[in-house]
């Protein structure tokens, strides 16, 4: 149910559950606006224009170009003088070199590209109360309007369990459902043809950096019409539905993409498959099969942070813009929270995972090209999945790194002369390209795989009960990665170095310059952070399972030679080994990774370390797009601070959100939104560092609330309720039998639960 008229909403408001689950779970504007629908695989965007609609076709695996090897076998040679340029402080000689003999060919990466467009044709008329909205716990997408007396309606939907996308078209007057449907693409080689009732574009992904297309794809809508006087025509590519009471159309998308490499599927045939194992189905068969799938999964979590009030029922493009901040609409932050939770859904399913833009992009030449970049935007697109319990949307994050994993193998081999283990580096697409990319300063952080490796450990960390994933996927690719990093890691000169830490070298902190363009030098803070939790982790999982005690044994001893976190002379997390003037204001905090995502960093246990990742964050100030926004959420989260979180959460919905919740980042970048939502999570519940902390960083603006279905490490799930500020409850419920301990404000207490064992907290027991 929607409301659209505010006296209604404020009569409805008063202490009504169903009036809050609408304003945490309801998108809506009175305009045209995008709202995404996806099935993991496939994307839309609906518009709700009138009366020419236009709805933006995505399937994951329409990118550019075609497999190569762009490794550069000049850089085994020209590490070592690289390394002595960086320990003599040269680091315009050594960024040289690197420049030319490291980096790819080509210099850059494939991009992920749009399908194309159905065009939506209505007979033009004078509309009214236009209505356009995205039930989230549907997700199905819902656009009204009138004219000339009657009642309009568009809905739509993606189906996962059926792999297509589905649209309905109705009136309120028998027989006045019509329309002209076509498809545009600037894709290469389009055909577009239309027969009886099948619309049909053939195309393929383009060429780039000298690499040919070789993606082929097609895009099929079969129409069926009622109303005795309905009837489809076909004319010059397009289809035309007049006089019918209701039109269906479903839309099949498939490409010959099987995996990186072999591109040798049948796109027709796949298409095919897929409309015929759902022709004949009703609209409400399809429907049904689709809340099946996607309902168990969203309504597993529920949050409100407030009483509805009549600002909780405008549009949602007037709700992030309130005058008075988002102080007055508290459940702003559970619509943007469950928003997240449903484009990760919606964007990363069984094939790949949730790129740069989600599922979602209208470009052949879009910003970044739209992969998958993994310096903290692929890390942060997957942070919200575990806690907000949504896991499974990072199966196709698994797939994509086993699959970077074997291309790693000749790329540890081929740029550093590495035999053991694997390695990528800042972006990777369909290709599996892990070669250096961009430019020197960019490209040669060979330390992504190991962040990466951290939303590993944490899936598991979050389910103990994932054994055999852990020897089958997570350990394997750990355990590879360590060898690299074993490998690579080089002794610091005792000139350089007194101690003769073992450090990287090149080394960078992720897109942040020393001076000037220059950027690499050696033992960054994030480097050694992202070493010591992999080599931990990878410990972890070698006792759990029981093997390989002699790289124990390794990794052990080098850990005991890596360097210590530093406190610069300005009091800040130093960013590198060397102490440079180089901390001002930036988006990336790349050296505070261990406050988070990474946990060796905590204000319980160092209050030394916490004071100096504080300064380290004014220094770098509040940042100008959304998803360093958000990530500077988490952190204050993490700090404890939850009036600053709070601040940037603000911050993130008033400034860099789109009127539809898309988070801004000079262009549309999904990993604000999910960023976001995490940071949401972490201020009302944190489980790291071996304790289940309840309402850690609750501003006071969320005075009262309530959660259910949350996740904690361990193997947890809780539903908290709180009042004026203050714990009400806390449900713990284990899902693997494992000891708890909970803190709540400056006090903890064990738990001992069973398997599918409760308890419920309050104040008093603590």
């Amino acid at each position: 149910m929607f409301f659209f008229n505010t006296a209604f909403a404020v009569a409805l408001a008063v202490k009504s559950v169903a009036a809050a689950n609408t304003a945490a779970t309801t998108l809506w504007f009175d305009s045209s606006n995008i709202i995404p629908i996806g099935n993991g695989r496939l994307g839309a965007q609906v518009l709700g224009q009138f009366p020419d609609e236009v709805i933006i076709l995505n399937e994951d695996h329409i990118w550019s170009g075609s497999i190569n090897d762009p490794n550069n076998k000049n850089c085994p040679g020209a590490l070592p003088q690289i390394r002595d340029f960086i320990w003599a402080d040269d680091l315009a000689s050594a960024q040289d070199l690197v420049t030319n003999s490291c980096m790819a060919t080509p210099l850059g990466q494939q991009e992920f590209q749009t399908a194309g467009n159905l065009t939506l044709s209505f007979p033009d008329a004078q509309i009214s109360n236009l209505n356009h909205t995205l039930d989230l716990t549907t997700a199905v997408a819902t656009t009204t309007y009138e004219a000339n007396g009657v009642q309009f309606t568009r809905t739509a939907f993606a189906s996962h369990p059926d792999n297509v996308i589905v649209m309905r078209f109705t009136a309120s007057s028998g027989g006045m459902t019509e329309f002209n449907a076509g498809f545009v693409t600037p894709m290469d080689n389009p055909t577009v043809t239309a027969s009886d009732n099948i619309l049909k574009l053939n195309a393929m992904g383009q060429s780039k950096g000298g690499l040919d297309g070789s993606i082929k794809f097609v895009v099929q809508a079969e129409v069926t019409v009622s109303g005795p006087t309905a009837s489809i025509a076909a004319n010059d590519g397009q289809l035309s539905v007049t006089g019918a009471d209701e039109a269906i159309m479903v839309i099949a998308i498939d490409t010959n993409y099987i995996r990186y490499d072999d591109i040798s599927g049948d796109p027709q045939g796949n298409v095919d498959a897929t409309l015929s194992a759902v022709r004949g189905k009703s609209w409400d068969d399809m429907l049904d099969t689709h809340l099946g799938d996607y309902q168990p999964l969203f309504n597993r979590v529920q949050i409100s942070l407030g009483t509805p009030s009549s600002t909780s029922f405008l549009p949602t493009s007037q709700r992030k813009d309130l005058p008075d901040g988002a102080d007055a609409d508290q459940d702003l932050f559970s619509l943007y929270t469950q928003f997240g939770r449903y484009l990760a859904i919606s964007s990363s399913r069984k094939t790949e995972p949730s790129n740069l833009q989600g599922v979602w992009n209208a470009a052949t030449d879009p910003g970044w090209g739209s992969k998958h970049t993994l310096n903290i935007n692929q890390q942060m697109n997957s942070w919200l999945s575990e806690p907000l319990n949504i896991a499974e949307t990072l199966d196709p994050l698994w797939n994509m790194l086993t699959e970077m994993a074997e291309r790693g193998i000749t790329t540890a081999a081929e740029e550093y002369n590495i035999s053991r283990g694997w390695v990528g580096h800042h972006n990777i697409g369909i290709w599996r390209d892990s070669a250096p990319i961009d430019g020197a300063q960019w490209g040669m952080w060979p330390m992504a795989p190991a962040w990466l490796m951290q939303n590993v450990w944490e899936h598991w960390a979050f389910d103990p009960s994932l054994t055999d994933w852990a020897s089958e996927t997570a350990y394997p690719l750990m355990k590879s990665l360590s060898q690299f990093y074993l490998d690579f890691l080089v002794a610091a000169p005792s000139d350089v170095e007194p101690e003769q830490y073992l450090v990287t070298n090149p080394s960078m902190s992720p897109e942040h310059t020393i001076s000037g363009n220059l950027a690499l030098s050696y033992g960054s803070a994030i480097d050694t952070a992202l070493i010591k939790d992999l080599f931990n982790h990878t410990i972890g999982f070698a006792n759990l399972l029981g093997v390989d005690s002699d790289l124990v044994d390794e990794l052990t001893t080098a850990m005991g030679r890596l360097m210590p976190i530093r406190i610069g002379s300005l009091g800040q997390i130093q960013e590198y080994a060397r102490d440079y003037d180089a901390n001002g204001p930036f988006n990336h905090v790349s050296q505070l990774y261990p406050l988070f995502p990474g946990a060796q960093i905590d204000p319980r246990f160092n209050s030394t370390l916490a004071d100096a990742a504080r300064v380290t964050l004014q220094q770098r100030g509040d940042s100008s797009n959304g998803w360093p926004t958000a990530w500077r959420a988490n952190f204050f989260a993490r700090l404890l601070d939850g009036e600053k979180a709070y601040y940037f959460m603000q911050r993130l919905l008033q400034l860099y959100s789109y009127d539809n919740l898309w988070s801004y980042n000079d262009i549309w970048q999904i990993d604000g939104n999910f960023g976001g939502a995490n940071a949401v999570a972490e201020m009302i519940l944190q489980s790291h560092n071996g304790e289940i902390h309840l309402l850690p960083a609750i501003p006071s603006s969320w005075e009262q609330g309530s959660v259910s279905g949350f996740r904690a490490r361990g193997g947890f799930t809780l539903d908290i309720e709180w009042s004026g500020g203050t714990l009400t409850s806390a449900t713990i419920t284990s899902t693997s039998g494992t000891a708890a301990r909970v803190r709540y404000g400056d006090n903890a207490i064990d738990l001992t639960l069973e398997k599918g064992g409760s308890q419920t907290l309050s104040t008093a027991d603590f």
